[in-house]
């Protein structure tokens, strides 16, 4: 048994083998998680930042692995006053979050990595009691991982509950994705035939979805994902999106000017393996969108990036509708300033300014011009605390 064995499967393993030598004498880099393909715009961009109304955020680290805080916001003109309480709870392989706002609604996600997270070596401790601690080195962005996550929302309202299963895996030049929300393998039957187009006599529901980024040189990776939607078993779509991305090796970074030569910068240190520039283009052809950045680092300080989004449907009576997005990320000495600028009109800006190590004051800004009468918009403030 043995033997046939060996007849059979040593041509493919020597053919894997020397698959995977020449593979890794290419030493291509990692291109990062599919959900992380604009992860360098949206972190330039102020909007996942704004606030609407007023906030204070009260948090506390009661332990090195663990955390809690209180959110409070009001003033919103779109939404009531809300009360959050979160808890955080870190190891080495595992990351835990728990939320629950004043009207008992919970949300909690979990994570479990199979390969421990190598840290890099933090910067000594300043031995001047005057002299400021410097920032912690955060671990490397395209580093080995597999790992599993749980994540699950109970509300008051049935309809709002979800659940969603999830697995990373990252390689040295890859990653794959699987991801599954709300499944549902016993949901009802099918009201009508099975033999109908589309239909099937399968009872599962849920969102399905299946992602794979490939690096093909040192600079270019592409990928598909492939989603399955099936909310009622009468109803049942799936599509493809495609990704392309572009990050050439990175350039040695300038220190920023106005200090004098010798000096430590003060601003957040840069890995010289990170990405100094990215360009990255999604397209699903069977809704024609499309979904294209830039996003570049000119010096350890300042970020910059576009964006353009655009619906482009076939046929005559189509549609053909784009925005375009411009911003830009700047780093002081004690604050981060957000702003970015659309072809409808809308400017947007975030500044969160550190006053000490345990407080910082947030405020944001957006208009839109395109609405008319010199323009609507809204402001925000918020205070941070911690201890």
């Amino acid at each position: 048994m043995e033997q046939i064995r060996s007849v059979l499967f040593s041509p493919l393993q020597s053919l894997y083998s020397r698959f995977d030598a020449e593979r890794k004498k290419l030493d291509l880099p990692c291109p990062g998680g599919w959900e992380n393909i604009h992860k360098e715009i949206k972190g330039t961009f102020p909007q996942l930042h704004l606030i609407d109304g007023a906030k204070i955020e009260l948090s506390s680290a009661l332990s090195s692995s663990f955390q809690v805080s209180h959110n409070f916001t009001w003033g919103s003109a779109s939404y009531p006053p809300t009360y959050n309480f979160m808890a955080i709870r870190h190891t080495g392989k595992t990351l835990m979050t728990g939320q629950i706002d004043h009207d008992g609604n919970l949300s909690a996600r979990a994570n479990y990595n199979w390969i421990p997270t190598p840290m890099p070596e933090q910067p000594p401790a300043p031995t001047d009691p005057n002299q400021p601690q410097l920032p912690p080195i955060p671990p490397a962005s395209n580093r080995l991982s597999s790992t599993s996550k749980l994540q699950f929302q109970l509300t008051k309202q049935a309809a709002h509950n979800t659940i969603q299963l999830e697995h990373d895996f990252v390689g040295s030049d890859f990653a794959v994705n699987v991801k599954a929300i709300n499944p549902n393998p016993i949901d009802k039957p099918v009201s009508f035939d099975g033999k109908k187009k589309g239909s099937g006599r399968s009872t599962q529901t849920g969102i399905f979805s299946a992602s794979y980024l490939q690096s093909i040189s040192k600079s270019w990776a592409v990928g598909a994902e492939y989603q399955y939607q099936r909310l009622t078993p009468d109803n049942e779509e799936s599509g493809l999106t495609y990704a392309v991305r572009w990050a050439p090796p990175p350039e040695t970074l300038l220190p920023p000017p106005g200090f004098p030569e010798g000096m430590p910068s003060p601003y957040y240190p840069i890995n010289p393996k990170d990405f100094t520039q990215v360009l990255a283009t999604t397209y699903q052809p069977s809704t024609g969108l499309l979904h294209s950045s830039y996003w570049r680092k000119l010096n350890q300080r300042l970020e910059v990036g576009a964006e353009v989004q655009a619906l482009i449907t076939p046929g005559s009576d189509g549609r053909r509708e784009a925005i375009a997005n411009f911003g830009f990320k700047l780093d002081t000495v004690s604050s981060i300033i957000r702003g970015s600028v659309d072809s409808h009109g809308h400017i947007s800006a975030f500044i969160d300014e550190k006053f000490t190590p345990g407080l910082a004051l947030q405020l944001s800004g957006e208009i839109d011009y395109a609405k008319g009468s010199g323009g609507q918009g809204r402001v925000g403030i918020g205070f941070v605390f911690e201890g």
